[in-house]
């Protein structure tokens, strides 16, 4: 080839990166990478539950009744160590991928984080549903009842009540929070995961 052409190409490469890099086309690309977004996704996810447990903190000290408090005090400390695992999860997705082994067990690895990250929270909510839905139901029934708490959860028939609910309340919640994570990180894993899958095809 010529020197002329050769040095042709040469420049209209160097153009076309520069014309990509003025116009934050490469950023676009990148953001729009699975990790990406699920690093986007988690950060919003941690910000709502840190939003939420500031919420609850407030309700500790007016509502005056232990059974509530004592539900409010577990949940705080729930949101606080899924808050903490969350972050940990957070700062081992990188902003980059710069793999220091193969690309394949990089990406392989960060899913895997992601789905113990996920299991982790479902089997750790089936414990906390529970308490939660108590807290709101006996706060709820106390409110419409106008009656104090020994009067309106200690007989029979309200603890009936409170059983049915949790069996309906308890598996519904886990249901939804199961729909939300879909919404929410389902796709991008997916998308993920394919990525993973084509490279080893």
């Amino acid at each position: 080839m010529e020197p002329s052409k050769v040095w042709q190409n040469i420049s209209g490469q160097e153009e076309m990166l520069d014309s990509l890099m003025r116009e934050g086309n490469f950023s676009r690309l990148h953001s729009k990478h699975p990790l990406s977004k699920l690093r986007r996704t988690l950060w919003i996810s941690i910000i709502l539950a840190a939003v939420i447990t500031l919420l609850y903190v407030p309700m500790i000290f007016l509502i005056p009744v232990w059974q509530v408090i004592l539900s409010l005090i577990i949940l705080v400390f729930y949101n606080l160590f899924i808050i903490k695992d969350s972050l940990k999860l957070y700062k081992k997705l990188p902003d980059t991928v710069i793999p220091d082994h193969s690309l394949k067990e990089e990406l392989s690895m960060h899913y895997e984080g992601f789905m113990q990250w996920w299991r982790l929270q479902q089997r750790t909510s089936l414990f906390i549903y529970p308490v939660a839905a108590t807290g709101g139901f006996i706060w709820g029934g106390m409110m419409g009842s106008g009656k104090p708490v020994e009067e309106f959860l200690y007989n029979p028939a309200m603890l009936s009540i409170l059983g049915i609910t949790l069996l309906v309340l308890v598996p519904l919640s886990y249901w939804f929070a199961r729909i939300l994570f879909q919404q929410m990180f389902g796709r991008h894993l997916k998308k993920l995961k394919q990525l993973i899958g084509s490279m080893e095809s």
